[in-house]
């Protein structure tokens, strides 16, 4: 099914196409989970969330969908405009260094990758694919003007033993997209 998106008209006159954003709140048996839809009205975002949760095979107690896009907070508006006016539709997340980002397509899920750096630092990344992973990577470390580093990207799952998962799989339903850490609670975004 082909998403259509709002239609607005720019300063210049010209007609652009604009989705919306949407909070979603899933209820799980043991715990709630939280997402982002871009979807050009409530009832196409429900049928994202729906076809997801399909796709998965997750099973849930119900969701609320609440449009959020213009009632986010400035500091949570980097790349909004861009995201509303040119991504796909579906899932979305938040990083505060690189903005909205859209998810893969067709399922939105999300992956943990392990970026090695020549130094032998190690950094571990969510998100939806090794492109954007690199791309948050280059954000968060805060490379200096002109600086430029090599780095390798692995699948971030392989070789992790099982207490390392713990809190993996909340962080991988939806995100958001960012650094990730470790530690004795579980999987966690860097802050």
């Amino acid at each position: 099914m082909r998403d259509y998106a709002m239609s607005t008209t720019n300063s210049k006159g010209n007609a652009q196409m604009r989705f919306e954003l949407y909070r979603v709140t899933i209820s799980r048996a043991h715990r709630r989970v939280t997402g982002f839809v871009l979807a050009s009205d409530p009832q196409r975002a429900e049928e994202i969330v729906i076809a997801n949760e399909i796709e998965l095979n997750q099973e849930n107690n119900g969701f609320t969908v609440e449009r959020v896009d213009d009632t986010l907070p400035e500091d949570q508006r980097l790349g909004l405009d861009a995201l509303l006016e040119c991504a796909p539709a579906g899932f979305a997340s938040f990083n505060p260094q690189v903005g909205w980002i859209a998810h893969a397509l067709p399922a939105p899920k999300l992956h943990l990758y392990r970026i090695e750096d020549v130094c032998g630092d190690e950094h571990f990344v969510v998100a939806p694919t090794g492109d954007v992973a690199a791309a948050v990577y280059c954000e968060c470390v805060e490379l200096k003007e002109g600086e430029a580093r090599m780095f390798r990207i692995h699948d971030g799952a392989i070789g992790l033993k099982n207490e390392a998962l713990r809190g993996l799989p909340a962080l991988l339903e939806f995100g958001p997209v960012g650094l990730a850490v470790f530690t004795e609670g579980g999987w966690s975004l860097k802050d």
